[in-house]
């Protein structure tokens, strides 16, 4: 799948600026279509699991950690900025940002 960006990277710097969305659409059409992707996924999801977990390997355990970690984060991200955007709209106001 890594090599799915460099191959578009590769088509599109032969291009100027307004052939790029054609060539993105025509791209995606061909490349992220639904069984493609499959394949890609099960060929990913096959080596990885050889890798890594049959050796017993803890990697997959961090993986799990970081995606858990980092979609949480993601998630919780619109709620803080907006905390965070109120507190300072407080301060401007001259009241106390906490609550």
């Amino acid at each position: 799948m890594s090599q799915l960006p460099s191959k578009f990277i590769d088509g599109a710097r032969k291009l100027k600026i307004k052939e790029l969305p054609p060539y993105a659409k025509q791209f995606a059409s061909e490349e992220l279509t639904t069984s493609k992707l499959s394949g890609r996924y099960n060929t990913w999801m096959q080596n990885y699991k050889k890798q890594y977990i049959d050796k017993g390997s803890p990697k997959p355990f961090f993986d799990v950690v970081a995606i858990l970690f980092f979609g949480s984060y993601a998630l919780a991200w619109p709620q803080e900025l907006k905390h965070l955007r109120a507190e300072e709209a407080a301060k401007l106001e001259g009241k106390s940002g906490h609550h």
